[in-house]
This record gives C-alpha cells, structure tokens and sequence, in this order.
C-alpha cells in the first residue's frame, strides 16, 4: 500500500497546536491510500492523516469517506492528544470512530463509519428486474455472510449494516437470519461424475414458505415442485424462485426427509429438491419416505454456500473433473426450463431428466474432450489451451506437469500468463471464463 506525504506540516509551539485544533488544517492534509492489485491502481473509500505530536508520529485511519468530515475528525483526534497524548489512543495504527473519539477500547465495530467503508454493490443480483442496492459482508465467532441492505444511499445503508451486526453480535446468527434477508449462493448438483452443477445467486425471504392452494385449470400443466430445507427463510426464498419458473410450482417445503411420508398419490410430485447436507440424504430414510412411492419423481441434491468462491473451492480438484454453469438471475431452474421449452413437454422422470441435464453440459464436455477450435480464445497458445483444458478438468498443476511433460515451475508461468489473458486473478475465475467462451 502506497502512503502520501503530507506538506507543510509545522513540528511545534503554541501557535502550530492552535492550528491543529481547526478543521481547515487537516482539510488539505487528509489522504487516501493507494495499492496496486493484478497491476491494477486501487485507492481506498477512506480518509486517513498522518498526526505528529511529542515527537511520535503516526499514520491514523478516520473512518470516514467525506473529506470535510475526516477533517473534523483528525482535529478532535489531535485535541484529545493535547488533552491525554498518546496513551489515550492506544497501540491501534487505525481507528474508525463515529462519534467524538474516545479511549480506543471500544471495538470500531460499533461505527456507523466503519460499515460505510464496506458497502459493496454485489455483481450478480437475486432476480433480472432487482433494483441496485448496497450489502455487506458481516462476520462474527468465525462465520460470514452478505447481507442485502436495500438502498444506495450510503448513509442508510451503513445503519442498517450496523443494526444487524448488533443483532448478530447480541441475539445470535439464528435470530439475525430470522429478520434480514442474506445473500447466498445456491448450487443444484445434476451428476457426480463427473461432477457437474448449476448455481446461481438467491436471497433468503425472512418468514416461512406457504402451501399452494389446490391447483387450478391453469395450473394444470405445472409440474409440482417439493422442497426439503430446514432453513426457512432459504426454504421461502426457495418457494418464491421455483413458483417463478415456467412450468414449475413448488407446492411445499419440508424440514426433515421424514416429512416427505406425509405425500401421497394426490400430491403428484414432479421434482424434488433436497439439501443434501440432511440426516438420512444418502441413506436408506430418503429411499423410504420418497423414492420407493414415487420411483419416476427425479431427486435433485442442492446446497447453498456463502458466496461462488466457497463452491468452487469445495469442487477444484474432483477426480472425474467438474463443470459449473451459473444460471441468470431468479432462474433457478433454467437448465429444466430450456429442455422441456425443447421437448414440448412440462414433466419429466429420471430418465429423461438425465437425457436433458447431458444435454445441457454437452457444449463444455464436447469442447473440454476435443481441441479447442482456431476461434476459440485465438489469444491463447497452443500450451495454454492444453493447460486451461487439464485445468477444467479439475487437474492439478503437479498433475499438468506430468501429463504434458513439462515442470510445475512452467505450468506455473503459463498460468500466469493465462490470467493476464483473460483478465483473472485466480484459477478458479480462468475456468470459468474459458468454459464460458
């Protein structure tokens, strides 16, 4: 990270502390720091000072994206200096206080300024017509999520980042998922070898999902859609994405496999989606309460992850390779929409579930199990494409190495170059783009 220097600054006497007292002499004097990320100049939101006083000098973030207010801020910081010198700051190289600065024992946390520095506008939204709006990424006892905030206004946004991390912090995770929505990225598994999956961005929907009504004439075709998930703000946001897509409507959701009993023939269950994180998901319970009364009902596992990241790392390196396809917002189920758009149809059974789902991943199988063509990513070399193809399969650079003959130091620098190429900064990132082109 790049630190500026700051001008003119005046060392000591009565008249240079006066001057530190006013807002206006830090106004030319705040800075933001720089750092440079895949070659790339990035400047941070907030102000920082460097403040010298008894002969120690520090460099001090104020928790503050406004110039004026930073300003204000570094002249309390230096009257609270005059008033207890350094001892009444603490060891802390930065701070982001909100109100009046105080002893810094108080965790920064508690700042509304702290939360604005960290307002991100996500890149994938939860559905095609979903107005921009800031969220936040809040961690606490060693668990994160990204939390929606509804708004772009920075001042109101930060608020509500901060009255859900004291919910978090106070009331427990449980009750903060109880009462804001969250950001999740949610991942349907079609096959295992090779691993194949479809995901896509989902938000979760604070209150429980709702039975449907008995079907109407209208409603005749739709295929009746059951969901297993013992979450039910997931489980509602589940139900409102599923009723959404054509032909499809999720008549119900489950909290355990052992509510599935309660079908019956009536029901007419066309899909089932089941978090395969469940007691009894890959046992006998799901084979009792479900499979064996309805044997042409496909069973599709999901999972939902804290953002994309965390489920491709969950998958680099399988064995059998893997394929990963995110589909567009608020279509959760696409690859079943395209196929029975395809086939005029609007129900499936297993077997002609699997038909569709190869059919859907043949373009990236194919293309992954031949030679890339002349107008695919022409400016990529020929090693590179042999590099990118074993990478897709889930291979690792160890494994490259010895499959193309050549040291792991030189797949390292393919790779590199590869990033460049494409605009990437890690593997998982090069595989998507290329499977994409």
């Amino acid at each position: 990270m790049s630190k500026q220097a700051a001008a003119d600054w005046v060392e000591t006497g009565e008249e240079a502390a006066d001057q530190r007292l006013e807002p206006a002499y830090w106004r030319t004097r705040v800075f933001r720091n720089s750092y440079v990320r895949a070659g790339k100049l990035h400047r941070v939101r907030g102000w920082s000072a460097k403040i010298q006083y008894q002969g120690v000098r520090r460099t001090i973030s104020l928790g503050a994206v406004d110039q004026d207010v930073a300003a204000a801020k570094a002249a309390d910081l230096f009257a609270q200096l005059q008033q207890a010198g350094w001892p009444a700051l603490g060891s802390h190289d930065g701070v982001q206080p909100s109100e009046p600065l105080r002893p810094w024992s108080s965790d920064p946390r508690g700042s509304i300024d702290y939360w604005r520095l960290r307002l991100v506008e996500r890149k994938y939204r939860a559905m095609p017509d979903a107005k921009p709006e800031f969220s936040c990424r809040i961690e606490h006892d060693g668990a994160g999520c990204y939390f929606p905030l509804g708004t772009l206004n920075e001042a109101r946004a930060a608020e509500q980042a901060l009255e859900i991390f004291n919910c978090v912090t106070r009331e427990g995770w449980e009750s903060a998922a109880a009462r804001h929505r969250r950001e999740l990225t949610l991942a349907l598994f079609w096959f295992g070898s090779p691993f194949c999956c479809t995901y896509t961005t989902i938000h979760t929907r604070p209150g429980g999902a709702r039975r449907l009504a008995k079907r109407d004439g209208a409603d005749a075709v739709s295929v009746n859609v059951f969901v297993v998930e013992p979450d039910e703000t997931v489980a509602a946001g589940l139900h409102g994405l599923t009723s959404q897509a054509p032909g499809f409507a999720c008549r119900e959701t489950f909290a355990d496999i052992g509510s599935l009993r309660e079908l019956g023939s009536a029901d007419e269950p066309g899909l089932l989606l089941v978090n395969r994180g469940l007691p009894g998901f890959s046992g006998e319970e799901l084979d009792a309460c479900f499979k064996q009364l309805f044997r042409d009902c496909p069973v599709v596992a999901f999972s939902t992850f804290e953002d994309s990241e965390q489920l491709f790392n969950s998958t680099a390196g399988s064995h059998y390779g893997y394929y990963l396809h995110r589909t567009p917002p608020g279509r959760m189920l696409h690859l079943l929409e395209e196929s029975a758009a395809a086939k005029h149809k609007s129900r499936q059974n297993t077997a002609s579930l699997s038909r569709w789902v190869r059919q859907y991943f043949k373009k990236q199988i194919d293309f992954l199990t031949g030679d890339p063509g002349k107008d695919t990513l022409p400016h990529l070399t020929p090693r590179e494409h042999q590099v990118m193809t074993h990478l897709c399969r889930g291979a690792l650079d160890k494994e490259i190495a010895e499959m193309l003959q050549i040291s792991a130091w030189t797949v390292h620098n393919h790779l590199k170059n590869i990033y460049e190429k494409l605009g990437v900064q890690n593997r998982t990132e090069a595989v998507m783009e290329y499977l994409q082109k």
